[in-house]
């Protein structure tokens, strides 16, 4: 019988640094505040997912280091089943996230690391921990090739697959025939669709082109 939640995606640590702008090339400023913490679209879905009560599996890559270390600590304290290599080659994922002082607005540079190198391999290898789960989410951090190796299997094992678009990318049509949930924001869904969301009847109207893909 099925069961839990399995998730394939990748793990940064995300390294937030609050400041009244960003420096321009050269400059050096003083900044208000830092912080850090785990990151990541599939690591948070992980975490979220298991607070919530579900058995979960993360199936990633991480790097043998003081960062992927500290990814181990927190999926244990969480509950979380790993399925994750701790790789020599390759460091884990960070993430600079500058957020503007007033505004809350922000930017952002992510660094996959080793969760980057996810291949086709990976999925393979933990092919029956997605086939025995319940549900099955992905997103687009690691290569789309790997996503949607993981959405085939989901698929024809009958698992519910749940992808999310994020980042956004170019993907063929072929993607979405494999998902059962498709959960873009407005701009991948604008993306998808060519359908300008600003309001609620626009997100409708992507909604039906996304549900004829």
């Amino acid at each position: 019988m099925k069961s839990g939640v399995c998730v394939l995606g990748i793990y940064v640590a995300d390294l937030a640094f609050r400041a009244d702008r960003q420096p321009i090339m050269g400059e050096t400023i003083m900044g208000s505040s830092f912080a850090m913490g785990p990151g990541g679209k599939g690591s948070n879905q992980t975490v979220a997912a298991a607070r919530s009560g579900a058995k979960v599996r993360f199936i990633s890559k991480l790097g043998k280091d003081k960062f992927g270390d500290d990814a181990l600590s927190m999926y244990a304290k969480e509950g979380v089943e790993v399925l994750a290599e701790q790789v020599t080659d390759n460091s884990t994922g960070a993430a600079y996230i500058f957020v503007q002082n007033g505004t809350g607005n922000n930017a952002i540079i992510v660094v996959a690391g080793a969760a980057g190198t996810l291949g086709i391999a990976d999925v393979e290898k933990n092919a029956e921990a997605i086939r025995s789960s319940a549900v099955f989410m992905t997103q687009l951090e690691q290569p789309i090739p790997v996503a949607m190796r993981g959405l085939e299997i989901a698929r024809a094992a009958g698992t519910v697959t749940i992808l999310n678009t994020a980042p956004a990318a170019p993907l063929d049509d072929a993607i979405f025939k494999l998902c059962d949930y498709v959960t873009p924001n407005e701009s991948e869904a604008t993306g998808i669709t060519g359908v300008t969301v600003t309001d609620v009847e626009s997100a409708r109207k992507a909604g039906d082109v996304l549900m004829a893909k």
